[in-house]
């Protein structure tokens, strides 16, 4: 009941005009109104159902000790350890697993691995917070580990290797405790004597071919390093300048958005005067021109991956002056949910985005049907998804638009944790203007995989029809996570499928191509972005990796795509980042023609901090490139969903083709691809969204250089 109030009482604020009448706060409109629920929720959370707030969680595991009898206070005391390490008091977790490895006796065994397991992992987030978090570098936690990425304060490495020694030598099958000591090994500087050289990864493990993507994180002289949890980010040219600015998103019901905006080469943090105070917390958050102004506007989902989630989404409409306003409640998207996805695309062709999203429903005590709000072209939202049988239930990861079949209406593929994934294919509106959506997933065999989390739709082999990404994230094996990918990443073949790439039949079915395509790979994945990194003209993958746990320090990962035949593993081109990272985006932030990269990084559990990086490209070809910013007249200003196909002279005077998507995976506005060893670009076609099949024709577009195309009325 305690926290029932509060919560009663947010409500109120919405319905009631003025509340606070003759108070020092007053709510003046609905960006105030988010504010104070926004807060409110942060103060009122009931910590038993916010695993996020682990030192409040701690707390009252420890004041339940004193209650306990004896028998059961050694596997509660070990529980209370760990909400210690998750809530970031890794000094008082060590105090009390040292104690309890003291009583299990000297020797380690199977019924005290976890004691020593959690001992050593306390040592090693004092290590990663001491030289990681506050003694920040642009090198830190990236593989592989540079010496001016190496720990200095080595207390917390040493006694981690002590201990990881101790565990490897009664466990030496383990393949996550080989892991964990081969990063404080890596970190620590140094190289273990003859005897034990079985800790040791082999070299071919940091080996990256000559002409690989490369980057820099850049995060620290850009001043776009900013500490927290897990959270999100989105990257557009917010004010219209022509460069690329930053919004990000945490997923601490606290933590601040933040609004960097550049300048001169150089980012500043414009939150403040952005009108944007107040406005906290996020899981994911992406960008779309919803009222067709030509200033990109914000979206910000929040509460999913709690079981207390039940938070609102918030809307932020661009003012086109360096300032938003949270508009949710005037728009009509109110509504109190665990959100976790999200995408924008004009599914009815009436020239305005409508969005899809993605609620969270774990079991039969916590319902949340996912939500289509079609967008009524006045500034306001309507939630149709009931009267056109859209608001599915269920576990729910991700929704993603795509033109399946190439007929310019917007299809939908959901990915479900728990359940099979949906292909809903848009087959337009029936006699009584309702919109039809069919179910077509069994029958195109996109079903899988099982534990989905992230999907992505991309051309991968240049066909013209758009291939789909499946990533997995299975959280039943979670705390293991980091040994399956070490496993995997020196060889071994995950048991099951962890990613299915499903190549475009173009008849409505699909084909899992992941295995000859070389992605037969074991993903933990949050997050990935689609991007043509090497700029040769075909879509390369990038990563996201973690899970809720602080023991998964996994890196990042990044396929290149060989001609549309295969991916070929280059993660260690400088973007193998081993901080947890639910978020991304990417875009050509310095204007030098390749695609950078910006991930926000840290866990869920609040000692898991980490750095936000920003991988600058620095691959060195001679590849050429274009960039293309549309603008729709019919269709919606941003072009979102248009489709376009480059045909290309090649040096041997042979033509190729280049297909890409406008706005495809809420990326920014600007479309970017690689042309590789392309001469010159003899046409472009643009297929703009709108329903009447309007093509634009432009003969011999220039290259290396960013195009704009408007749209004829």
């Amino acid at each position: 009941m305690k926290y029932l109030l509060p919560f009663l009482f947010v409500l109120l604020l919405v319905k009631c005009s003025n509340p606070w009448q003759e108070k020092p706060y007053t709510i003046k409109d609905g960006h105030e109104r988010m504010i104070a629920i926004l807060d409110s929720i942060a103060r009122f959370a009931d910590p038993e159902k916010h695993a996020n707030l682990s030192q409040k969680n701690a707390e009252i595991l420890r004041k339940n000790l004193k209650k306990l009898p004896n028998d059961e206070l050694p596997a509660a005391r070990l529980r209370y350890a760990e909400e210690l390490i998750r809530g970031g008091n890794h000094g008082q977790a060590v105090l009390e697993l040292t104690t309890l490895a003291t009583a299990s006796g000297d020797s380690i065994t199977l019924e005290n691995k976890a004691v020593y397991e959690l001992l050593a992992l306390a040592y090693l987030r004092i290590g990663e917070v001491n030289n990681c978090v506050v003694r920040h570098k642009s090198e830190a936690c990236i593989l592989p580990l540079q010496p001016a990425g190496q720990f200095t304060d080595m207390m917390g490495v040493d006694n981690a290797l002590k201990i990881y020694k101790r565990l490897h030598r009664a466990f030496p099958n383990d393949a996550q405790i080989r892991w964990l000591y081969n990063l404080m090994l890596l970190n620590r500087g140094i190289v273990p004597d003859s005897t034990e050289q079985v800790f040791l990864l082999p070299p071919s493990f940091f080996e990256v071919p000559d002409n690989a993507p490369r980057f820099v994180n850049k995060a620290v002289p850009l001043r776009l390093d900013p500490t927290g949890l897990a959270g999100d980010a989105c990257m557009d040219d917010f004010d219209n300048d022509g460069d690329l600015d930053l919004f990000v998103v945490r997923q601490a019901l606290d933590a601040p958005c933040r609004y960097f905006v550049q300048e001169n080469g150089q980012f500043q943090d414009r939150t403040s005067e952005a009108h944007l105070d107040g406005i906290t917390g996020g899981i994911q958050t992406m960008q779309a021109d919803f009222d067709n102004d030509g200033d990109p506007d914000v979206l910000i989902l929040r509460g999913g991956g709690l079981e207390g989630g039940t938070h609102p989404n918030s809307l932020l409409r661009n003012n086109g002056n360096n300032s938003f306003t949270d508009i949710t409640i005037k728009a009509g998207l109110l509504s109190f949910h665990p959100t976790v996805s999200a995408d924008w695309a004009d599914y009815d062709g009436d020239g305005w985005l409508d969005l899809y999203v993605v609620n969270e429903s774990r079991d039969s005590a916590h319902i949340h049907p996912n939500e289509l709000f079609h967008n009524n072209g006045n500034g306001t939202f309507t939630n149709i998804a009931p009267q056109i049988g859209v608001n599915f239930v269920g576990y729910y990861s991700s929704a993603v638009w795509g033109d399946v079949n190439n007929d310019r209406r917007p299809d939908l593929y959901l990915t479900n944790r728990s359940g099979n994934n949906k292909l809903l294919l848009n087959r337009g509106s029936d006699n009584n203007g309702l919109w039809q959506f069919q179910n077509v997933a069994p029958r195109a065999g996109v079903t899988g995989p099982e534990y989905s989390s992230v999907a992505r739709f991309f051309d991968y082999n240049n066909d013209g029809w758009e291939d789909i990404l499946c990533l997995t994230n299975n959280l039943a094996v979670q705390d293991s996570a980091a040994g399956e990918v070490m496993k995997n990443m020196l060889g071994a073949k995950p048991p099951k499928d962890a990613v299915k790439l499903y190549r475009n039949n173009g008849n409505e079915t699909f084909t899992d191509m992941h295995v000859p395509a070389g992605l037969h790979q074991q993903f933990f994945a949050q997050s990935c972005s689609i991007g043509d990194f090497d700029n040769n003209g075909w879509p390369d993958i990038y990563v996201g990796s973690g899970v809720d746990n602080v023991r998964a320090i996994i890196p990042n990962r990044l396929f290149r795509n060989l001609d549309g035949n295969r991916f070929e593993e280059v993660t260690m081109g400088g973007a193998a980042h081993l901080q947890k990272c639910r978020g991304m985006a990417r875009g050509d932030l310095d204007n030098d023609g390749d695609t950078d990269i910006y991930t926000v990084t840290g866990g869920l559990f609040e000692g898991d901090l980490a750095n936000n990086a920003c991988f600058i490209n620095e691959t060195k070809n001679e590849h050429r490139w274009v960039q293309l910013v549309l603008k729709g007249a019919q269709s919606n200003r941003e072009a979102r969903g248009a489709r376009i196909t480059l045909t290309i002279q090649t040096a041997d005077r042979k033509k190729r083709i280049v297909h890409a998507t406008c706005g495809s995976n809420g990326t920014q506005r600007r479309v970017e691809t690689g042309l590789g060893k392309g001469e010159k670009i003899l046409k472009a076609d643009i297929q703009w969204p709108h329903f009447s099949n309007k093509i634009t024709t432009i003969d011999t577009m220039a290259i290396n250089g960013i195009i704009f195309v408007k749209e004829e009325k």
